[in-house]
């Protein structure tokens, strides 16, 4: 372990741990995947998730030339809770952790719930994001004019307003997940249609999944109730100003989030191309995250490029 300015370095272990502490005295946790030295992007966890979430695209990171930053959010694994009123505090955190690894232009992909404080992000920091990735992200789920499935209408309007139910709901889920994690695995499975099924039957996927939720669940359920929370109220961000460059990924056929939400965020944003893949459900990213890298990696590129910058390219 080693010491750099306010962040901690654990330099054993794999992936490699870094906690920044915050002026206020909190820990953020980051692990990295791929390329250390290669072309930067901060990598949002979904709900619930961890730094864990990305151990599944460290190779295809690490081929494109491409370093992967994945901080856990307030409550997650080794990140402490802070209560946060809206998305654009947590952005805060983002915006610190990207000085502190001392980032000039990078990118930002957000997975699933990683989605909406990707957004925030890009709204908070414009002139250092080149690229917003968006992955099957939760959109305004908010809109009372959204066409919702039974169990999305159970979790994104009713438990998400109701405290006294929503950590209740997240314990028992958690208490599965540690006490019979192929239970909960199983009532995942569930609640997919056949092509996430198939990915989700890998082992591969099955054990980077359960670790990711794992960590991320182990200090408790705050930080998977605030997600809730904040996602499912108004997000109060300038839409219309966000010009950033944006790419949304969205499965035609997901159970989890739903897409006309995503689709609807795509209209939002100004400067924004959605990529619909038919047929597809939430999970299929855990094996095509060379298609997201894909993209990162030529936007990021090109950025350097015009700024006449030295592109890194990709480990031989």
């Amino acid at each position: 372990m080693r010491l750099r300015g306010k962040g901690v370095i654990v330099t054993t272990g794999s992936p490699p741990l870094r906690i920044l502490v915050l002026p206020d005295g909190r820990r953020v946790a980051c692990a990295e995947y791929g390329d250390t030295g290669g072309l930067p992007v901060l990598a949002l966890h979904g709900t619930p998730g961890s730094r864990l979430m990305f151990a599944l695209a460290d190779r295809a990171a690490r081929d494109r030339g491409i370093r992967l930053i994945a901080p856990e959010r307030p409550g997650y694994g080794l990140s402490d809770y802070r209560r946060s009123e809206t998305l654009a505090q947590i952005a805060e955190d983002l915006s610190a952790l990207a000085d502190d690894y001392r980032l000039g232009r990078f990118a930002v992909i957000g997975v699933s719930g990683g989605g909406p404080y990707a957004v925030a992000a890009a709204a908070a920091m414009p002139d250092r994001i080149s690229l917003l990735a968006l992955v099957a992200p939760i959109g305004e789920v908010a809109d009372g004019q959204l066409r919702l499935s039974r169990f999305q209408r159970i979790l994104f309007r009713r438990l998400a307003h109701r405290p006294w139910a929503t950590r209740p709901f997240f314990r028992r889920l958690r208490s599965m997940v540690f006490k019979s994690p192929d239970s909960a695995y199983r009532w995942l499975m569930r609640r997919v249609r056949a092509p996430d099924r198939e990915l989700l039957a890998r082992s591969s996927v099955r054990i980077s999944l359960q670790a990711a939720m794992g960590e991320g669940l182990r200090p408790g359920v705050e930080g998977v109730a605030q997600d809730l929370r904040l996602y499912c109220s108004p997000w109060r961000l300038p839409f219309a100003d966000i010009d950033v460059p944006t790419i949304i990924w969205q499965g035609s056929d997901d159970p989890v989030v739903p897409p006309e939400a995503a689709y609807a965020l795509a209209r939002a944003l100004p400067n924004c191309r959605l990529d619909v893949i038919p047929g597809a459900g939430h999970y299929w990213v855990f094996s095509r995250f060379g298609l997201i890298l894909d993209a990162v990696a030529a936007v990021l590129r090109a950025d350097a490029a015009e700024r006449g910058e030295t592109p890194v390219e990709p480990i031989e």
